[in-house]
């Protein structure tokens, strides 16, 4: 792909935060101090964008709808819907907390495509320390069961797994209990990084505040790795490409290495929307728009603050660790 010809590809992935609150205080995760709700746009506005990002791109293309916690946000799944009669493919990642029978039923009609649950440990006691909040892990495994039972043959359930210190004897048990089970269609892992909204600092896992999530016994972390690579390739319902686990054995093992050895396509596939309602290409970069700006998102795509920020990317040096979790590319990292 030629980076200098942005027209050639139109973003295939949209990342909406649709809100920064939660009621959960997870180790890996301090969003949830975040006041930055009161600045958010309403849902018409969102509602707006949907349709400009669908004329843009047609429907080809998923949004993803995260917070936070995201069913704290009054009127999202009217934004569901709305993405899904667009024809786009759309994905909610929830903690589970507010999933009763009404909701589970409420999600179920809104043709949502996937739920991804957040579930960090085979046992009660793990998952319920790390999330913070005391209940957490039977919250969820219920919200589970009632999505199971009202969900359309449409909708997928989906669980995701941060890889810690402390619940690495737990993840291949519950990689098992996910191939077994008749509800889940699939399990994906995720290697811990600096907590969000802690203060930027590559050494973040010498800090004695969120040292005690890094996997310090790499041998360890190796062989939980190296068995849960073989389960995918036993054909265990895990969604990791296989050779992801071999950049999670070297990050564990060498964090303080530069992950990205190819470039970066996040300028050219995909955008993200902050809970204010800024536009990015990058978060780590300046906001190319504002969704209550009054320009469409074409004009947005190839604006001269788009093409400013994807020349930064272009030339982007920070060691970036979203590299090896969502934005993972087989040809990235050390291998």
């Amino acid at each position: 792909m030629d980076t200098n010809t942005p027209q050639q590809q139109k973003p295939s992935f949209c990342d909406l935060i649709i809100t920064e609150a939660c009621m959960l205080k997870c180790k890996m995760c301090y969003m949830w101090q975040s006041k930055s709700d009161a600045r958010s746009p309403d849902i018409e506005a969102w509602k707006k964008f949907i349709d400009s990002f669908a004329d843009f791109v047609g429907s080809k293309a998923q949004i993803q709808f995260v917070g936070g916690e995201p069913l704290i946000k009054k009127g999202l799944l009217d934004l569901i819907k709305q993405a899904a009669l667009k024809g786009f493919s759309t994905t909610m990642t929830t903690n589970g907390s507010l999933v009763d029978a009404p909701m589970a039923r409420d999600i179920a009609d809104s043709g949502l495509s996937t739920i991804v649950f957040s579930l960090d440990g085979i046992k009660k006691e793990t998952h319920d320390f790390l999330r913070g909040v005391h209940g957490t892990y039977d919250k969820v495994m219920n919200a589970i069961e009632l999505l199971g039972q009202f969900r359309k043959d449409s909708l997928k359930i989906h669980v995701v797994t941060t890889i810690m210190r402390q619940n690495l004897d737990e993840l291949l048990e519950l990689a098992d209990w996910v191939n077994r089970s008749q509800v889940i269609d699939s399990i994906s892992f995720q290697a811990v990084v600096q907590p969000f909204f802690t203060p930027q600092d590559n050494e973040w896992y010498k800090n004695q505040k969120f040292s005690f999530l890094w996997p310090t016994d790499t041998d360890k972390a190796e062989r939980v790795l190296d068995s849960l690579t073989d389960l995918k390739n036993k054909g265990y319902k895990i969604n990791n490409p296989a050779p992801q686990f071999k950049i999670f054995r070297s990050y564990f093992r060498h964090p303080e290495r530069f992950v990205r050895v190819s470039k970066c396509n996040l300028g050219y596939n995909s955008i993200s929307v902050n809970t204010s309602g800024k536009i990015f290409l990058c978060l780590s970069m300046d906001s190319i728009g504002d969704i209550r700006d009054g320009r469409s998102m074409e004009e947005i795509w190839f604006s001269a603050e788009a093409q400013r920020v994807r020349d930064s990317i272009k030339h982007c040096k920070d060691n970036c660790k979203s590299m090896i979790n969502c934005f993972f590319e087989e040809e990235v990292g050390h291998v």
